[in-house]
């Protein structure tokens, strides 16, 4: 059966989430800085016409485009437009693979008789909604495979919004691509196949089958596939969950004061805790990060006695991380936590030997009810 698989990506998600929360930074140029202001990891396309570089350092762009509003990461907001966005895709069809906060694959199969038009249009039908009901602008690429949507995905993007790729203009489209363009390709695969005169996708799927696998292997007869319209990988639903969470931001002033690191510390756990009791996930190691004025990083990490996502249990050992950290004689610009090894309900074990030794989450589900309730930071741990 062939599928008709879409990849919807959310056009510069950062600030559409930003223009979304705030409509009076539409049309103005506007950039997003990283967690520690370093650099710009979002630009409108306001602030890319005026010629602002993505991951350009932040104290640069300021100097050279002081026009444009540059707005600190907010990941809490990213994450709820983002849940937002994928609830909206799952109401046209239940079958999304979130592959990131801003983009998923959609298998549109069978929509055609549900909504008695074709799946151009069903395309455009979720865009609008996604513009009507969220104020965020997405590009969906349309086509038979996942590797051929997301080609698809990035040419929607300079043509009006949607694009598809089906089997009349395939062959013209590949000879227009260039493999490195190709979702796959990497750098040392882009490599081999410069060596053997491979410059553009069309290149590659002419090339034999028996000559593909025995210079690529199996991904490379995959490629060749997926390239010509021939499905290997079907969208599933069930995302991968994430090994770690971190969170990080820069002061608001630089400071050499242990006691103002301690208490911006203790915001990003509360944060990252919070973060984690969402997912289902416990800690089994934690990292604290402390940077530099200058940009320099030094961190240092700890396993916990049990698997965690409570405060109370997590804030002890990153303040004495962070106090074999501090120098005085620094000034520092930001700090973090990382919640490593993250164990989810199903996959949690109890040491053998440490059977009585159990996280209590009652504390942190009390708390999130708090913040549900009336709000983010109510409550404060001392």
């Amino acid at each position: 059966m062939k599928h008709y698989i879409a990849l919807a990506d959310c056009d510069c998600f950062f600030v559409s989430a930003e223009r979304a929360f705030n409509p009076k930074l539409e049309n103005r140029p506007v950039a997003v800085l990283s967690n520690n202001d370093g650099c710009v990891v979002s630009r409108s396309k306001e602030a890319k016409a005026l010629g602002l570089k993505m991951g350009e350092p932040y104290f640069m762009a300021r100097q050279r485009l002081p026009e444009i509003l540059y707005v600190r990461a907010n990941h809490d907001l990213y994450h709820a437009t983002s849940q937002k966005v994928m609830n909206l895709f799952q109401s046209f069809t239940p079958d999304v693979e979130v592959c990131s906060v801003d983009e998923a694959f959609l298998d549109l199969t069978g929509t055609k008789l549900l909504y008695k038009q074709n799946y151009i249009k069903t395309a455009q039908m979720i865009r609008r909604a996604a513009w009507e009901k969220l104020h965020i602008p997405v590009s969906i690429g349309l086509s038979t495979t996942k590797t051929l949507a997301k080609l698809a995905s990035d040419k929607a993007k300079n043509a009006g919004g949607v694009f598809a790729i089906g089997s009349a203009e395939r062959r013209k489209i590949l000879a227009q691509t260039l493999i490195n363009d190709v979702s796959g390709v990497g750098k040392k695969l882009l490599l081999k196949m410069r060596e053997e005169c491979i410059f553009t996708a069309l290149d590659f799927v002419m090339r034999p089958d028996y000559w593909i696998k025995s210079q690529f292997g199996t991904h490379g007869t995959d490629l060749k596939n997926e390239l010509s319209g021939i499905s290997l990988f079907k969208v599933t639903p069930v995302g991968k969950a994430p090994l770690s969470i971190q969170q990080t931001s820069a002061l608001k002033e630089f400071s050499r004061d242990i006691e103002v690191l301690r208490a911006d510390l203790r915001r990003h756990i509360h944060a990252a805790c919070r973060k984690a009791r969402r997912e289902g996930a416990k800690a089994t190691a934690i990292e604290v990060m402390l940077r530099t004025k200058d940009f320099k990083v030094v961190t240092l990490k700890e396993k916990l006695p049990c698997p965690s996502s409570e405060e109370t249990e997590i804030m002890p050992a990153a303040m004495r991380l962070m106090a074999a950290l501090f120098t005085p004689a620094i000034t520092w610009r930001s700090t973090g936590i990382t919640l490593m090894g993250l164990v989810y309900h199903s996959d949690e074990q109890q040491d053998l030997f440490q059977t009585a030794q159990k996280s209590d989450d009652r504390l942190g589900k009390v708390l999130d009810e708090l913040e549900a309730k009336f709000g983010k930071d109510i409550v404060h741990l001392g």
